[in-house]
């Protein structure tokens, strides 16, 4: 037997791993960023000389490079390994099991607790630092591992935690780490699995010690190894460096911006504005028929989006919309979550995301890709191409269709009104701001400095609203935070449903969001010393009383304060989002602080109340005022007197309730029952459906009370959620009122309709009801049908194969019944019949798709290897050769057939013989057999 050739040498296997960790002992200790990188630079320079001695003649074809020390100085950076699964906590219980530490002895709770600054030396904050002092008197003065070996267990861990069944490996190969690695260079190999260095270098600086082009490359492709590799000799000059199809890179970005400023910033010149929507930065490949979708930090998304026509939540739509002579492209974009019902985009603050392969049928948003840029046209790169000679490029290259890819209106502009404008027109469109380009700006990756510019109000003084929110709790910070408490947990009061005029001390607070911006490190060391006396440690054995956070203590302190000791925080954001990680169900997006609201008393802070209502003033965005040239300077801060105490809050209009005086009542539909409404619709919001209610004769009230017949809401609030707790009141969906509206008569209540049911309620529901809301009396509806089966998801359901089986018992010669049961089916349902420009859905296949599955077929949403059948419309077989050439590649092949195909097949059942009837004779039934298996084992007709 032949033997194996040897691993190649490489330097990396013959650099001890001890080397590197002297390295960045000596960088983390050395004061100043030159002195630093020169300290950096003779490692590197030693490296490549080493690397000429062990290569001599092959240097310019060996692919080894500084690239397995490089992943480590640059941990972050390395995406093929994306993550470990391993945390401080796995690390400490480890390391006490290999150091035979007791459960309870002082090392093993300052591994366990290292945040706990009573228990730990060095750095608070920083696991690593605490590990090098407890292994220090345990371990060896040096280890024994080079960088390559090193290199290889991190690898076998990361694969390991990708598989289910690694546990084990990755326990092995940290064992071997562990137990072979000296007290310093562990605490380097832990910073390095945490990808958190901490030696004082900063990426851009460790690449340009290696190569004056390594940051530019990297910005360029994402690789860097390819920077590594490309970039190996010195004194070899990055030429032009080009784009290429199929090869990720990081976008341009935009520099933040006032609209004040946009003439001096584009010098007086012609500028582009173009509304900025929020959604996730793509970058489309396309080649020929092949597709790739690439995120702006270079994550690939393509298995999500479809490789090609016949797969993903978006490619089979937008293929056949490109033009003709486009054969290849990159375009730069947003993908965006579009709902098809309401032809409306989402926002990330209703957190979906639209990289699910499921995102349609969880949330009814569908992948929408909003081109605004082209950076490769066929074999021509446009990057140094103007921006107002690329845009009109787009117009070439697709064709738009509504929901799934359009392009990005754009129009030209000169002066600061035109911007300010244009801001005003985001801000009353709840959009999230806009986007001004330079017209003469060329594409630069990876830059924010090129003439893009990104304007949101929350950028501007003066047109946000902000929050007055209680400091309740407190995390510790790492790296130069640490010993501080950094970032702190702030929450509002519980409103008191039962309060009279007088003001009250609230006594519960509801866990909000986590803020650690906007704010000093000076500013951070005076306040944490005027707080240092009240913190206590959180247990959350034994939680404070007056503190509420979300199931799960999903966003658990460090410590927590006692309110009377806190102070409030003024606090500036972009939105309110949805979030189970606080009590109030909801939490801010970008978070920081403004101001320290020393005037004001802690029992002032903001309530749930008015926080519900700020979050229904404009579906959560916080942009509150117009801007106006001349006032864009960030508001001095200053301390601003409490309001006096006998002013109240009012709630605003679109929040109280509706004018009825000049309502006319049309019908006696609701007559004599009240009514609360909470919240409506967006079709059709509170007031316009107290206006409904008198008009078929019903009262409306602001509160309910023993009067009121039910509460009406079309979502969960916070004012709902504490009228579910009083379980007093029937609360109905909005839903249910739409229908009575547009009926105009009294509807009954079914379960479904229901939000919160009353004891009484229920009892009725009881007597007309089953347990999972199908009536004993009334006819069912397809819509109440799919709520029933809804209802019955916890019911097990039969798989495929176990009906297979039931056939195989009691239809030995064939189901009548599962005629495709043994078929796998794709329906090249997503062309169009006829016009290759039409919209119209091929209809006729989408009724075959019900045939098949109701007699046993299994529908593939795409052409995996598995698919047995692919049908095609007899009208349109202009895909057909497409498929013929995937089928010769495939190791399993598939028929292609017709709709008549299904036809034959389902009109043969009446000849099956167990679906004669009892009375036709033994003869006619034999006859009837063999008709039948002539006819069921000749599948194939129709066949193209």
């Amino acid at each position: 037997m032949a033997s194996k050739d040897p691993a190649p040498i490489t330097v990396a296997s013959k650099v001890t791993f001890a080397e590197l960790c002297g390295l960045l002992e000596k960088i983390q200790k050395t004061q100043g960023n030159d002195k630093k990188k020169r300290v950096l630079k003779d490692f590197v320079d030693k490296w490549r000389d080493f690397h000429t001695k062990v290569h001599k003649d092959d240097s310019a074809d060996t692919e080894d490079s500084l690239f397995p020390a490089m992943r480590l100085l640059l941990p972050h950076l390395e995406k093929e390994r994306i993550a470990y699964g391993i945390k401080e906590h796995t690390f400490a219980k480890l390391l006490i099991e290999v150091l035979c530490l007791g459960k309870d002895s002082p090392d093993a709770n300052r591994l366990l607790h290292f945040k706990a600054p009573k228990n730990v030396k060095g750095d608070v904050g920083d696991f690593a630092s605490v590990a090098y002092f407890v292994l220090k008197p345990r371990c060896p003065d040096r280890g024994s591992l080079s960088i390559e070996e090193v290199n290889n267990d991190l690898d076998a861990i990361a694969a390991g935690n990708a598989s289910k069944a690694g546990k084990d490996v990755v326990r092995r190969h940290l064992m071997r780490l562990v137990t072979s690695l000296s007290a310093i260079e562990q605490k380097w190999l832990i910073r390095m699995v945490m990808k958190e260095l901490k030696m004082g270098l900063s990426q851009a600086s460790v690449l340009s010690v290696y190569h004056p082009d390594a940051e530019e490359l990297y910005n360029v492709n994402n690789n860097l190894e390819k920077v590594c590799r490309l970039l190996r000799d010195p004194n070899t000059r990055g030429h032009e460096i080009g784009i290429s199809v199929f090869s990720p890179f990081t976008p341009m970005l935009g520099e933040r911006a006032s609209p004040d400023k946009i003439e001096a910033l584009m010098e007086n010149k012609t500028y582009f504005i173009e509304t900025k929507y929020d959604g996730e930065r793509v970058l489309l490949h396309k080649k020929l028929d092949e597709y790739k979708y690439f995120s702006r930090s270079g994550n690939e998304y393509t298995q999500t989006f479809g490789s090609n026509v016949f797969e993903g939540t978006l490619t089979p739509f937008i293929a056949n919309f490109f033009k003709p002579e486009v054969k290849e492209c990159i375009l730069d974009g947003e993908m965006l979550g579009y709902h098809a019902a309401t032809n409306t985009f989402g926002t990330k603050g209703e957190q979906f995301d639209i990289k699910s392969r499921d995102v349609l049928d969880r949330t009814g948003y569908q992948p929408c890709v909003q081109v605004f840029d082209i950076l490769l046209l066929n074999d021509k790169v446009l990057t140094n191409t103007p921006l107002k000679d690329r845009l009109p490029l787009l117009e070439d290259v697709f064709t738009p269709i509504d929901g799934r890819i359009i392009r990005s209106a754009f129009k030209p502009a000169h002066t600061n009104q035109d911007c300010a404008d244009a801001l005003n027109e985001a801000i009353d469109n709840k959009e999230e701001g806009i986007m001004v380009k330079l017209a003469d700006s060329v594409y630069k990756p990876n830059t924010r400095k090129g003439g893009w510019f990104k304007i949101k109000p929350e950028y501007i003084g003066g047109l946000m609203d902000e929050l007055d929110l209680l400091i309740v709790g407190g995390y510790f910070g790492v790296g130069h935070r640490s010993g501080l408490i950094s970032h702190f947990l702030c929450a509002v009061a519980l409103s008191d449903d039962e309060g009279d005029g007088e003001e009250r001390k609230p006594t519960v607070f509801y866990s909000f969001c986590k803020v650690g911006s906007g704010y000093s490190k000076k500013q951070l060391q005076d306040f944490n010393t005027q707080l240092a006396a009240h913190w206590q440690a959180y247990d959350k054995k034994k939680p404070p009383a007056h503190l509420e956070l979300a199931s799960g203590f999903k966003e658990k302190p460090d410590a927590w304060l006692p309110p009377d000791k806190s102070c409030i925080l003024q606090i500036k954001a972009s939105e309110i989002i949805e979030s189970d990680r606080f009590k109030t169900g909801c939490t801010l997006r970008f978070p920081r602080v403004e101001l320290i609201r020393d005037d004001k008393p802690w029992y002032q802070c903001m309530t749930t109340r008015e926080l519900q209502d700020l979050r229904e003033k404009s579906g959560g965005k916080l942009a509150g005022s117009r801007f106006e040239l001349g006032e864009s300077e960030e508001p001095a801060k200053k301390k601003r007197r409490a309001p006096p105490r006998a002013v109240r809050p009012t709630l605003m209009n679109q929040f109280q309730g509706a004018d009825v005086s000049k309502v006319t009542q049309v019908s006696h539909a609701l007559q004599g029952r009240e009514f609360c409404i909470i919240n409506g619709p967006p079709t059709c919001p509170k007031q316009e459906l107290e206006k409904r209610i008198v008009e078929l004769g019903g009262e409306i009230v602001q509160n309910p009370d023993v009067t009121t017949l039910c509460v009406i809401a079309d979502k969960v609030n916070i004012r709902v959620n504490n009228l579910i707790k009083k379980a007093k009141y029937d609360i109905v969906k909005a839903d249910w009122l739409m229908r009575v509206v547009e009926a105009g008569c009294w509807i009954k209540w079914s379960p479904s309709d229901m939000i919160h049911i009353t004891s009484a309620t229920q009892q009725e529901f009881d007597k007309g009801f089953d347990e999972y809301g199908d009536s004993y009396t009334v006819e069912t509806s397809e819509d109440q049908l799919h709520t029933v089966f809804d209802n019955m998801s916890n019911i097990p359901v039969i798989s495929h194969d176990e009906i297979a089986e039931l056939e195989e018992e009691y239809f030995p010669d064939d189901s009548p019944f599962g005629l495709f049961r043994t078929c796998r089916v794709y329906m090249d349902s997503n062309i169009c019949v006829g016009d290759p420009n039409s919209a119209i859905p091929n209809c006729t296949l989408d009724l075959l798709k019900q045939e098949l599955s109701f007699f046993g077929a299994k529908i593939s949403p795409t052409l995996d290897a598995d698919v047995s059948h692919v049908l095609v419309h007899s009208g349109d077989r202009s895909r057909v050769e497409t498929m013929k050439a995937l089928r010769r590649k495939q190791h399993r092949k598939f028929h292609i057939v017709t709709e008549d195909w299904v036809r034959v097949k389902s009109s043969i059942r009446d000849l099956h013989p167990q679906t004669l009837p009892a009375v036709v004779s033994p003869g006619r039934k034999q006859q009837a057999k063999l008709a039948w298996s002539k006819i069921y084992c000749s599948p194939f007709v129709n066949q193209i």
